[in-house]
């Protein structure tokens, strides 16, 4: 006799379970209860004052793009009146180049909506970058052809490797076009070899891989193809106002409407199991609590099969391609820090003069080498050094006033790592106190007044914490998995996992380990719901509306 009965389970509260939570609840009319073993629900969609006192910052992710919810703020409008409110910087992307303090970086659609500001930018130095720019701003920007293809590939369940997505068809039909700015080798060239094809600009190279290894691409092995989605796509970067809990709080308030439960502090023991079909689950204090319709897993992919589902129900093939996932080169270390005062970058400002409100900043040396080589260095178990190649973000401060006390500022830098488990806790420690050394000495030669007595307080967030933190990222890797062939894209985590079924009847798994890459957005969650419809035939808000996606 189970001791709590639902329509559907769902085994933790992370942020692509909550979404696909919401739409069981409001267009499935379920009876829903979601089961996490941390004290909140949200996953990588949390915040924290953690530098100093009255200063808000986000541990997890941070830089959203605006295509991240589309459908789900259609299917609930009010996700922006219970908190999912958005901001926006003038400038998204930039970057600086140490050698020369030169500057270049691409301005939100919102502050320029035909694209010329960042042509004229981008102009000073190649009239060819400048006009390539403007064709992929016309693809790229809410609406464009590329986007709509897009964003109906990220919000829907993969089709088999076999067959195109709608991104493969487009790209098909655009290679046939006499002004095509590419041609059928990019579709097995990797995105460091493409974007020195792409951009004559080296700040422009810098700026592109560096901001595709900050979503998780591998770009020494990753298709070409995703320049698109994330570069001229940060025409659509934007950020929640307060902190991206926010969100995770707005779609509570929506569950709560809609009739489900959640229950925090119970860490999931088992998927229960019977004539191959989910039935419930076990709580590690022995509770029961059946399903009488699906379980959803928002686990990472080794929970799932060794520990969840167990080597009795699931075939030694899955097992062992679940235990070959790669997961070590997509961990970064995170430092928020409480400020007096946000950077100024005054020598940059002279060739980019927007370059102090943008939201997102890489500090860079001229040296393509050593950004294309730094993952390389990692895997050999090498830290790299800040020198030349550190990444600030989120200076949402200087918009946003529920981040600072009035009058201050919280400012974050990111730098690639090696995985939890590389260093002991003892070298961990000192890795925190020499790095926080290394950022200031490094800050300092782009903006002179990141010295420490502009500093208030900082909070280290390395790979040790994150794991320590959260039992999904057991490397510390905010990706939860690395995107390599074979581990991406369509067949993302595995192929038996990746269109969100697993061999089990009536189990569905989501999570950051599925999609096409890791995001903070609901993509794969929407994405999910869209799989359990199409199984249990139910409401489909999207068929309903005439969308495609």
């Amino acid at each position: 006799m189970a001791d709590a009965t639902y329509d559907a389970v769902i085994i933790g509260g992370g942020t692509k379970a909550l979404f696909t939570a919401m739409y069981l609840a409001k267009y499935a009319g379920m009876k829903v209860g979601i089961f996490e073993r941390r004290h909140e629900l949200g996953g990588g969609l949390a915040t924290a004052e953690g530098a100093a006192g009255g200063f808000v910052s986000d541990t997890h992710a941070t830089t959203m793009y605006e295509w991240y919810f589309r459908p789900i703020q259609e299917d609930f409008p009010d996700l922006e009146e219970k908190g999912a409110r958005f901001g926006y910087h003038p400038m998204t992307l930039s970057v600086i180049t140490k050698e020369d303090q030169q500057s270049v970086g691409i301005y939100q659609h919102r502050f320029d909506p035909t694209g010329e500001k960042t042509a004229k930018i981008l102009a000073q130095t190649s009239q060819r970058d400048a006009d390539t720019y403007l064709k992929l701003f016309e693809m790229c920007k809410p609406g464009g052809e590329f986007d709509q293809a897009f964003v109906e590939t990220f919000f829907s369940p993969p089709p088999p490797p076999d067959q195109p997505d709608p991104v493969d068809r487009w790209a098909q039909a655009y290679i046939k076009r006499p002004d095509a700015l590419f041609d059928h080798t990019w579709m097995q060239l990797s995105a460091d070899r493409a974007v020195r094809e792409l951009w004559d600009n080296v700040a422009m190279q810098l700026m592109t891989i560096r901001r595709l290894k900050a979503v998780g691409t591998i770009t020494e092995v990753s298709s070409a193809m995703s320049l698109f989605s994330t570069v001229v796509g940060g025409t659509a970067m934007c950020y929640i106002k307060g902190g991206t809990h926010n969100m995770a709080h707005a779609c509570q308030r929506v569950l709560l409407e809609n009739g489900a439960d959640f229950v925090t502090k119970s860490h999931v023991d088992k998927i229960l199991i019977e004539n191959g079909r989910a039935r419930g689950i076990r709580l590690a204090d022995g509770t029961e609590i059946e399903a009488k319709q699906l379980v959803v897993s928002g686990v990472d992919p080794r929970q799932l099969a060794f520990k969840l589902i167990g080597p009795d129900h699931i075939s030694q093939k899955i097992l062992k391609r679940v235990d070959s996932l790669e997961d070590t080169l997509t961990c970064i270390t995170w430092y928020t820090w409480a400020l007096h005062k946000l950077p100024i970058y005054q020598e940059a400002e002279r060739s980019n003069p927007g370059i102090n409100d943008a939201q997102w900043v890489m500090l860079a040396s001229t040296n393509l080498r050593k950004m294309i080589t730094e993952s390389y260095e990692r895997r050999l178990g090498k830290t790299p050094d800040a020198e030349g190649m550190l990444v600030v973000v989120s200076h949402q401060s200087r918009t946003d006033d529920m981040r600072a006390p009035n009058g201050k500022h919280t400012c974050l830098t990111e730098q690639h790592v090696l995985p939890s488990w590389a260093l002991t806790e003892r070298e961990w420690m000192a890795f925190k106190r020499q790095h926080a050394k290394d950022i200031i000495r490094e800050w300092q030669q782009y903006a002179p007044n990141m010295n420490w007595d502009n500093v208030i307080g900082t909070d280290h967030l390395t790979p040790y914490d994150t794991a320590s933190r959260l039992i999904n990222l057991a490397s510390g890797n905010q990706a939860v998995i690395d995107a390599l062939p074979g581990q991406g894209g369509k067949v993302r985590p595995i192929a038996e996992f990746a269109r969100y079924r697993t061999p089990i009847e009536r189990l569905f798994a989501t999570g950051s380990a599925w999609g096409l890459f890791h995001t903070a957005s609901g993509g794969q969650g929407y994405a999910c719901y869209k799989a359990i419809a199409e199984d249990l035939n139910l409401g489909k808000p999207w068929a309903d509306k005439g969308r495609s996606y």
